[in-house]
């Protein structure tokens, strides 16, 4: 499978719009959704600048390569370890689970702090280039010298997945299962570049919340 800066400009010409239509949508009907329903536009802008990204490693506006990178990976090792569990926080129901997630939101908000704000302070931990037709990102994490990169990856994606697949919210898990899935083929296929092509993955997933908000929106729990 081959990736390019058209892919992420493509992907996220459509995952803005969407984004922005599923907040429109779910202010009118729940907004306890409004954090849920901003992660397709979130994942759209995530994908721009991996496209500004893939545009500078073939040898143009080199300059931008270090501000779009990091900004791809603030995203990628911050905001969705704080976002997708405040997401499903927010939209929870059930009073043991809603105090399980805001757990899981403060330690994925601690843990993904702890791994970007060092990489501001020490820009060189980070090194981008093209592997196997996607971006690798050889990013230095403070827990390198502590954990196997395995283990990290795990605890990145429970933070990630358990406020999805034990919401309450049965659209919830089925996103739940498509991250997972998608997780797992990557991390079989793509695993040298595992954090581009995952979150290209769960960017085109997150299109679902359309389905969810917009299309289903007579299902959906009103305030």
């Amino acid at each position: 499978m081959c990736f390019s800066a058209e892919a992420s400009f493509v992907t996220a010409a459509v995952l803005i719009p969407v984004g922005l239509a599923c907040l429109k949508e779910s202010i009118s009907i729940n907004k306890s959704y409004w954090a849920f329903a901003l992660l397709p536009f979130l994942f759209g802008f995530q994908q721009v600048l991996e496209g500004v990204v893939w545009l500078t490693l073939d040898g143009r506006y080199e300059y931008l390569l270090r501000p779009a990178a990091f900004g791809f990976l603030f995203f990628s090792h911050f905001l969705w370890l704080l976002w997708i569990p405040l997401s499903g926080f927010l939209t929870e129901t059930n009073k043991s689970k809603r105090k399980l997630f805001f757990v899981v939101t403060v330690v994925g908000m601690l843990f993904g702090g702890t791994m970007f704000i060092p990489l501001l302070l020490q820009p060189d931990w980070v090194s981008v280039s093209v592997q196997q037709h996607s971006i690798y990102y050889d990013v230095r994490i403070i827990y390198d010298a502590l954990l196997p990169r395995d283990v990290l990856t795990l605890i990145y994606a429970l933070i990630i997945l358990v406020p999805l697949l034990l919401s309450s919210d049965r659209y919830h898990k089925v996103l739940g299962v498509l991250v997972t899935v998608s997780g797992l083929l990557t991390w079989g296929f793509f695993g040298l570049a595992f954090i581009s092509v995952w979150c290209f993955f769960a960017a085109v997933i997150s299109s679902y919340i359309f389905y969810q908000v917009v299309l289903t929106k007579h299902k959906l729990p009103s305030n």
